[in-house]
């Protein structure tokens, strides 16, 4: 049996790759801000291959929180899950300069290589993105923080990390057939393992279906939904998942996820169907996929938890397509 997580990620996705080198020297500092269109920016991570600084997030999304910030070393990897802009520096009062003003030139490696700084101690950095699928967008990256970091030295991921990190600089550093596979993987996996390292430190009163995922009997549950979503749950078969009585698991549902077991549910099957729609399959496939009885009760509830018709939003997903 999955956990949810990795029911969610398997069946909604999210795709990295690695796209430039960083060589500095010290004193230096590079800033993203004004780089990109703010909507639908990938997570942005920084492999600290060589070296030492800071980085500070300075989000420009709508409601984004204060800026984060966070010291780094060699080995450790830094993610901004919402691709917010930032600043990386060697040294905190180090006035930043634009990277999009930086000339990129073809490394060794084959990927491009950006420069900058004074004639200092060197830092080396491997820089990447991850993509989340429509649904990971919805699911998963409302409920990540601004900042994410991943330190080499810290935790049970330490030698894994350490490990990856490797295999990582190796594949960058040839031109072996597969190598762009194999990277893009490599690059899931670290936003895999920074996931996981923040999920281990999670503040208590966290609200949402990650938080649930440290409470064992709130993670059979989602579980359970995750994998069978066609099964005619109720509150008290879910109960029963949970090991715990209806009132107490409807409780600390409400109070850990922010919201009532039936809701999460027609949520997730929104998810799975709307991902049925996109591959081709039918609506009465998917009616009975999603545990709705028939063709008539699934389009009601699409329609009102989606806004549009079943049809009518998959017409409208392949034209835009």
């Amino acid at each position: 049996m999955k956990d949810p997580l990795s029911l969610l990620l398997e069946r909604s996705g999210v795709a990295g790759s690695v796209f430039c080198r960083a060589e500095l020297q010290e004193p230096w500092a590079v800033s993203t801000k004004g780089s990109g269109d703010p909507a639908g920016r990938p997570a942005i991570f920084h492999v600290i291959v060589r070296g030492a600084g800071f980085v500070r997030v300075e989000p420009d999304r709508d409601g984004a929180p204060s800026a984060d910030e966070a010291s780094w070393r060699s080995g450790d990897v830094i993610m901004m899950p919402h691709g917010d802009p930032h600043v990386m520096c060697s040294h905190r009062d180090e006035h930043p300069v634009p990277i999009a003003s930086l000339a990129a030139t073809p490394g060794e490696d084959g990927l491009p290589c950006i420069s900058s700084g004074g004639d200092g101690a060197q830092t080396s950095i491997l820089c990447g993105t991850v993509r989340f699928s429509e649904e990971a967008e919805e699911l998963l990256r409302p409920h990540l923080p601004p900042l994410l970091h991943l330190q080499c030295a810290q935790g049970p991921a330490a030698a894994w990390l350490d490990a990856t990190l490797r295999l990582l600089g190796a594949e960058t550093s040839t031109a072996l057939p597969g190598s762009e596979t194999v990277i893009a993987r490599l690059a899931e996996v670290l936003f895999v393992q920074a996931l996981r390292a923040w999920l281990r430190d999670l503040p208590k009163g966290t609200i949402g279906w990650l938080a649930a995922l440290g409470d064992p009997n709130l993670s059979r549950v989602l579980t359970a939904i995750h994998e069978a979503p066609e099964e005619p749950w109720t509150v008290a078969l879910l109960a029963r998942q949970a090991g715990l009585s209806r009132s107490v698991f409807y409780t600390r549902f409400r109070e850990v996820m922010g919201e009532p077991p039936a809701t999460y549910l027609t949520r997730w099957r929104m998810h799975v169907a709307r991902r049925a729609l996109r591959r081709g399959e039918s609506v009465a496939e998917v009616a009975e996929a999603t545990g709705y009885g028939s063709e008539a009760a699934f389009s009601r509830a699409f329609k009102r938890t989606v806004g549009d018709t079943p049809g009518a939003w998959r017409d409208a997903r392949q034209a835009s397509a």
